[in-house]
Order: structure tokens, then C-alpha cells, then sequence
């Protein structure tokens, strides 16, 4: 099969990028596979062909903008000139889905839009540097949406995945019948890399390395955008615990500086480390005991299954999409409100002052997310492209054959409760 992955970026670092890069992974070894990114990390250009897509990096909305004009230009002209030859064109998100036979949305976007206006996310805007991205943020979100809702806001003939039942919902809410043939398939998890034998491993080195002692009780946050991600609930939740023996780990990408204020405020500063992005972020789960993510929107959340994965409990929100996979009290702990700073303490300490708990509700995440493997949400999606091809009167981009989907996709990619 020749496949063609459009995607402004492919790394194995965090996100979507990620997700694209383990599935082009997978995919070269068997089919023809040709790349359409801005930048590409971590892939054997050998087995692969790249197609560069100039873009702006910044402002964010601009990136968008010029990714989305730059990859369909490109498409466009290939066709033309009768160079291009895919039975499969597959997108990360709506960055080039006019001219795409399958759409992966990793965020609602319209979701997104609908929280932020009443600022139950909201951007810190008290500096200049801080409004003007706000700014941009709020300039990138509104046209993220505009295109979004010109692809999923009708019948369309391109198949069409969500990363988990939660977001299908989202988008049927937003959008109505015209969201209802999309397709469920989770996002997978590396059970290698992620791997509660990687604890005798680097559980030591890391809290040397940040100044943690063995008998430290450390819980951890992993992500970027950390005004959606709950952050500063994590922070306050940390407050209500008076216990110096209790650190916590705040890996990734966000406004240290901001949070690290709210921390002094709350008079835990120094019970708090943060650490930059990291290549090596299951060094950091090895090093930890509890796994704390109580974010606002969560479409997925790969630090959710990969904390599972490396048999940490994990103390999460419900409406994160990973919490398909989490039975409450059996393998994790789910909170009906994130902003609940209490309950997320009470549930904190819960697991604090049980060793045998954490140990056991940790064996039961890592059981619950073993069938999640990139693996199989490779099969699934190759299920998906070949019930796109099997269809003779289905309008295809830059093919001129009427028709559209019928079929509904629904049963494509169900999650199998544990």
C-alpha cells in the first residue's frame, strides 16, 4: 500500500507528533510510506520519503495558516504533474484535510473554544509577553475551529478517527449527526519503554540527580499547556499535604516561572521541582510513586497509559479520554471535578499513607493498558484504510468517482474494557 502522512511535525517527543511517528514506524516496514512535514525526528529517512513543508513556527496561528496553504499547494502540484501516486492519504488533525482520505483529530477543537470562552481554561495574560500569547492562542483556537468545523461539520466521504470515546461524544454534541460515522481508535502505548522494570533501573539516579532522598514519596506531572492540564490544582492540592517528606516532579514545557509563584504562595516551593522536557521521560515515571494529572480537557492523554504502563497509580479527571481504560478505585482514581483541590488531596493521601495499595492499584494499570500497543492501533488503522479502498463509489480526493460513505465506522476501533 503507498500511504502518505501529512503532519506538521513527527517526533517521538509528546503529542500527536508522536503518534504519527510510531505509526509511520510501523507502517515502512511493510508499505510504501511518503512523509509531508515541516520537521521529522526519530524516523529512518531511508525507508521513508520526505517531502518538506515550509511553515512559520510562530506565532502559533500563523504556523497553522501556513502549514495548512503550504501541504495542500504542495499535494496540489504533484497531482498536477501526475507525480503523485497514494492509495492512502492519512492527516494529523485538520492541518491539510482538503486533501486527505482519512482525518486522525487529536482535539476538539470547538470543545476547546466552548471552555475557554467562560475562562474555565484560562491563559495567564498579567505581562505583555504573557497577552500576546493569549492572543495568539485565542486567534489560533478560533481558526482551528472555523476549519475544523468545515470538516466535521457535515457528511463527508473521508473517514474520520477520535482518539476516544469521550471526544466522539464532543464532536456529536458540536457537530450532530454529521459526527456520528467517526471512528474510535485510542492511541497506544510503548509497554518496552514503559515498563515498571525500569524502577531498580533509574529510580535512584533521577532522585539524585534532583536532590531526592529513597524515602521521599514522589509524585509527578507530566505534559505541556499546563493552564488546561491543572497544573496549579496539583500545586494547591500539594499545599493541603504538610508533609516535607512529599515532593513533587512538574515535567514538561510551561510558565515556571508563573507556577513557580504559586508555589511560593502556597509555601511549597521547595517541595517542588520542575524539569524541563525530557527525551527520557520514563526515567522519571521509574522515579516516582504516584502519577497526579487532574486536567480541565483531555481528548487522550498518552502520560495517562504510559504512567499505567509503568505501573504507577494514577490519580486522573474523568473526562480524560485515557480514563477509558481506568476503573475508579481498581487500577487509578478519577475525579468528577479537577478544580476539586480537596478531593484531589483526600485522594492524594489516600495512596500516600498505603504502600500496599499503590503497589496493587500500579499492577492493575499496567494489566489494563497491555492490548494498548501501537501495534494495535496500527492494525486498526490499516482495518480503517482498507475499508476506505474497498469502497469502489467512494469519492476519493483527486479522483473524480461519485458516492460518499455510508457505512458507519463506529465498530473500527472499540476500546476493550479490562
Amino acid at each position: 500500500m503507498k500511504i502518505a502522512f501529512i503532519a506538521p511535525d513527527v517526533h517521538y517527543h509528546a503529542g500527536p507528533a508522536r503518534v504519527t511517528a510510531a505509526l509511520i514506524e510501523r507502517f515502512c516496514e511493510d508499505h510504501q510510506v511518503s512523509v509531508f512535514s515541516h520537521t521529522i525526528e526519530g524516523i529512518d529517512l531511508s525507508k521513508i520519503k520526505h517531502y518538506k513543508v515550509p511553515a512559520i513556527t510562530r506565532p502559533k496561528f500563523l504556523a497553522y495558516i501556513t502549514f495548512l496553504v503550504s501541504s495542500t499547494i504542495i499535494l496540489t502540484v504533484l497531482s498536477l504533474l501526475r507525480k503523485r501516486d497514494f492509495d492512502i492519504i492519512h492527516s494529523s488533525g485538520c492541518c491539510c484535510a482538503f486533501s486527505t482520505d482519512v482525518i486522525t483529530s487529536h482535539f476538539c477543537e470547538r470543545e476547546g473554544l466552548r471552555l475557554e470562552k467562560p475562562n474555565i481554561i484560562e491563559m495567564p495574560h498579567k505581562t505583555v509577553l504573557q497577552k500576546l500569547k493569549a492572543l495568539d492562542h485565542r486567534i489560533y483556537r478560533r481558526l482551528a475551529a472555523f476549519v475544523e468545523g468545515l470538516v466535521f461539520g457535515h457528511n463527508s466521504p473521508k473517514a474520520r478517527i477520535v482518539v476516544s470515546q469521550s471526544m466522539k461524544r464532543e464532536f456529536v454534541c458540536h457537530y450532530g449527526d454529521a459526527a456520528e460515522s467517526i471512528i474510535v481508535i485510542p492511541n497506544g502505548v510503548d509497554l518496552k519503554m514503559f515498563n515498571p522494570a525500569n524502577r531498580p533501573l533509574y529510580r535512584d539516579r533521577i532522585r539524585q540527580r534532583h536532590g531526592i532522598s529513597r524515602s521521599d514519596l514522589v509524585l509527578m506531572f507530566a505534559g505541556g499547556d499546563w493552564e488546561r492540564k491543572g497544573v496549579s490544582y496539583t500545586i494547591e492540592a500539594l499545599s493541603l499535604l504538610p508533609r516535607p517528606d512529599v515532593k513533587l516532579l512538574i515535567v514538561g514545557s510551561g510558565d515556571e516561572k508563573l507556577y513557580g509563584q504559586l508555589a511560593e504562595l502556597k509555601q511549597v516551593r521547595e517541595r517542588i521541582i520542575f524539569v524541563p522536557h525530557t527525551s527520557v521521560l520514563w526515567e522519571y515515571y521509574a522515579a516516582s510513586d504516584i502519577f497526579v494529572f487532574p486536567t480541565i480537557y483531555e481528548p487522550f492523554g498518552l502520560v495517562i497509559v504510559e504512567a499505567m504502563a509503568s505501573a504507577l497509580p494514577v490519580i486522573t479527571s474523568g473526562v480524560a479520554g485515557a480514563a477509558d481504560v481506568i476503573i475508579d478505585g481498581v487500577n487509578g482514581l478519577l475525579l468528577r471535578e479537577p478544580s476539586d483541590v480537596n478531593d484531589l488531596a483526600a485522594k492524594i493521601e489516600l495512596l500516600l499513607l498505603n504502600a500496599e495499595l499503590r503497589k496493587t492499584m500500579g499492577e492493575h494499570a499496567r494489566e489494563a493498558v497491555e492490548d494498548l500497543s501501537w501495534d494495535w492501533v496500527a492494525q486498526k488503522t490499516i482495518d480503517v484504510y482498507n475499508r476506505v479502498l474497498s469502497r469502489p463509489n467512494l469519492e476519493r480526493p483527486w479522483v473524480s468517482m461519485p458516492g460518499r460513505l455510508q457505512e458507519n465506522f463506529q465498530g473500527a476501533g472499540q476500546l476493550r474494557k479490562p
